[in-house]
């Protein structure tokens, strides 16, 4: 094939060099890969609409491609040393759980909120570890031990601080609660089978001298009894149960073989985290959904291996895709063979006339 000229709108045509032949063609030039991969560099940039090359229209009307595509998840069959746990909450309405293992994110799951069975579907499309740093909470240590009962599990220190300061305050009344508020701060300062001696011998020893006062209790007036100091009794109960567990100190267990060392915090993927919370801040305005979107874009550029724009704007899963296949589940579920109305709403945020309205009969008064 050779040029041609041009056709009527402006593309090149394209001539056989066989005199005999005569077929002509003209190329199409997609411009769809250049649409994702221009959406996927403003997400991931501070830039508002006004500082690009482009105008606020134009990259809107660009990025449409970008926001009706769900980046593809990752099926990660390889066995980490260290996976760290934890979620990336948007308000009250969603969460995003993430897995970061060896510097990039193993996989992610977009729940309503932490659950044990949120946490199973992530852990699901990853092979079992031989440690997790997790903070313990939303139903994890369940999903744990059900996914993957034979991995170890390091509670972050910090989170434990954190916790038991949420309970006592930053400045507590009673000597006590100051004395237990330091010791959960120097809980993150244990780094050696030495130092987790001395921690532990410390706590007892403020068990021991505090038992009298953690033990006073309160008469109410029906006569029933409670406890006097309920806040530090409860943080003393918190602790109990840390110990107990025995997840503090998994870091200097000798026998988990792993290759690098186990952290005690989940500063890995912490500081991850705050970099996707500034996605909101940099591109204010956006609904749930292109949230949501947002977290996941950032989730998938940030894998091993992350697909190029042009196999993204071709394979990617779209809206209309997985509206299809929510409709085709809903008709043949037993509930929808039986329903009339049709599919439901999918989020319910209309308002119903009849909610704010009661109708009453007109009457006729000839």
């Amino acid at each position: 094939m050779k040029r041609n000229g041009t056709t009527s709108a402006g593309r090149t045509r394209w001539r056989c060099k066989d005199p005999g032949c005569g077929s002509s063609r003209t190329r199409g030039y997609g411009t769809a890969a250049r649409d994702v991969r221009g959406f996927i560099d403003w997400l991931l940039s501070a830039d508002t609409q006004e500082q690009r090359h482009v105008s606020a229209r134009t990259l809107r009307r660009r990025n449409e491609l970008g926001w009706s595509l769900w980046p593809p998840c990752p099926m990660d069959g390889q066995v980490h040393d260290v996976v760290h746990l934890d979620g990336i909450h948007l308000g009250r309405n969603a969460v995003v759980l993430i897995a970061w293992g060896d510097g990039h994110v193993l996989g992610w799951y977009v729940a309503r909120r932490e659950t044990s069975a949120a946490w199973m579907n992530l852990m699901a499309r990853i092979a079992e570890p031989v440690a997790v740093v997790c903070d313990g909470g939303g139903g994890i240590r369940k999903a744990l031990r059900h996914a993957w009962p034979g991995a170890r599990v390091q509670r972050c220190l910090f989170h434990i601080c954190l916790n038991i300061g949420a309970i006592l305050g930053t400045n507590p009344r009673h000597e006590a609660s100051r004395q237990l508020l330091r010791l959960a701060k120097d809980l993150t300062r244990v780094h050696d089978g030495d130092a987790m001696a001395a921690w532990l011998g410390a706590y007892t020893a403020w068990e021991t001298r505090h038992k009298d006062f953690l033990e006073q209790k309160s008469v109410w007036a029906d006569g029933s009894e409670n406890d006097l100091h309920q806040r530090l009794v409860k943080a003393r109960d918190t602790m109990r149960r840390r110990i107990r567990e025995r997840t503090m100190f998994t870091f200097m267990d000798p026998e988990l073989g792993t290759a690098t060392p186990v952290p005690t915090t989940n500063n890995a993927i912490e500081s991850q985290n705050a970099r996707i919370r500034a996605m909101p801040g940099n591109h204010r305005g956006l609904c749930l959904l292109r949230r949501i979107k947002a977290v996941c874009w950032w989730c998938h550029q940030h894998t091993e291996h992350p697909e190029n724009p042009a196999w993204l704007a071709t394979h990617a899963w779209r809206d209309e895709q997985i509206e299809h296949l929510y409709r085709q589940a809903w008709e043949h579920s037993d509930e929808g063979r039986q329903q009339v109305f049709g599919i439901p709403a999918r989020y319910g945020t209309g308002i119903d006339w009849n909610e704010f309205h009661t109708s009453t009969p007109w009457k006729d008064t000839d």
